[in-house]
């Protein structure tokens, strides 16, 4: 084809190709998040006319209708190694994938070899959706995927951008060192998956234990939102379960002197359930855990454990006069309740 005809071409071709790019990148957002696969971006770009006709004529393409697959690009970027192959099955099933021109850096790269590497896939949408109204001037046209976890993304960037310094060719010494520090992203790259594997495997553990009734786990920000939700369901109480600051109240409990759901089990108060239902209490994980200890032994409470929170004047009517006797609940009072305190740290008034 001559410049003319490639230019008539992408006149015709590239407003297309802009829809479909918006496409791809929905379709890919949805049946990862269907498929419960946390991902960091999926991002799409069109390429423009004038790159366009510069690959066109670098790449020497005699029929660049059939060999430019690039025109739309995806990339989608996961935080995990294992995230990258359950991305790679949905993309697999999702699109029509044209294996010819589809492949996997890392098959191409020998035992001795660090670098460069991600998924990439060339498609097109498939009779299923251009069977579709609304994708069927999208027929037969193809696109590019790539797949990569966030530090091969970084890589990516690194050494391939064009633009950035260690683009180009380099000094051996220089080159060396730089593709040292590639597989040291590599390494990293596993090792970081193999932790993601082995939070996974304790949260089955810890819900295996759970299901179980066995309370001996030390609690961290995984093993108490568990148990208390868990005590939640079985009281017919609902609150609600913040994932920030956790750790706050992980180290109350350790300053309480509570290490193990087992010792949080028995700190619990046994008509606390029944009192929270009849007041119709409001609350969340921070101010139920926080009520236990401090109704189990309140003094020990405000000795040991370092706190920048009050108990709010209507929750301490509603619930704690309950649990003391009347000399009891003033002397509460003056300690956690001196004056209403702004809680910086979690910007509310009271505890929870």
């Amino acid at each position: 084809m001559s410049e003319k005809e490639n230019e008539k071409w992408l006149s015709s071709v590239l407003p297309l190709h802009r829809r479909l790019t918006e496409s791809v990148v929905t379709i890919i957002e949805n049946v990862l998040k269907a498929k419960s696969v946390d991902f960091l971006a999926v991002s799409g770009r069109t390429k423009e006319k004038t790159s366009a006709l510069e690959k066109i004529e670098r790449k020497g393409y005699r029929n660049p209708q059939k060999q430019m697959t690039d025109l739309s690009g995806v990339r989608v970027i996961l935080y995990f190694e294992s995230d990258v192959n359950k991305a790679s099955e949905i993309i697999d099933e999702a699109f029509e994938i044209d294996p010819k021109n589809s492949l996997n850096q890392d098959d191409l790269m020998s035992t001795d070899q660090i670098g460069y590497r991600s998924v990439h896939f060339v498609c097109g949408l498939g009779n299923g959706r251009t069977g579709l109204p609304e994708f069927s001037d999208l027929a037969g046209l193809q696109f590019e995927i790539q797949v990569r976890t966030v530090l091969q993304h970084a890589w990516a960037e690194l050494a391939h951008d064009r633009n950035y310094k260690f683009s180009g060719k380099l000094p051996k010494r220089v080159e060396r060192q730089l593709y040292l520090y590639a597989g040291m992203l590599e390494i990293a790259d596993r090792g970081f998956d193999d932790v993601s594997k082995e939070i996974d495997k304790y949260i089955e553990s810890v819900e295996r234990k759970s299901d179980l009734g066995e309370l001996d786990v030390e609690i961290d920000s995984i093993s108490l939102p568990r148990y208390v939700r868990k005590w939640c369901e079985e009281n017919g109480i609902e609150i609600d379960f913040p994932t920030y600051h956790l750790d706050e109240l992980v180290k109350e409990l350790h300053q309480f002197g509570i290490h193990t759901l087992a010792e949080l089990d028995k700190v619990v108060p046994p008509t606390y359930a029944e009192v929270f239902k009849r007041e119709k209490h409001d609350s969340n994980i921070f101010g139920v855990v926080r009520d236990w200890m401090l109704i189990h032994d309140w003094k020990r409470f405000a000795k040991n454990v370092e706190r920048n929170w009050c108990v709010s004047y209507e929750e301490e009517e509603n619930l704690f006069h309950h649990f003391f006797s009347a000399p009891e609940f003033a002397e509460f009072h003056s300690v956690f309740c001196p004056e209403e305190v702004v809680d910086e740290e979690f910007g509310d008034e009271s505890h929870e």
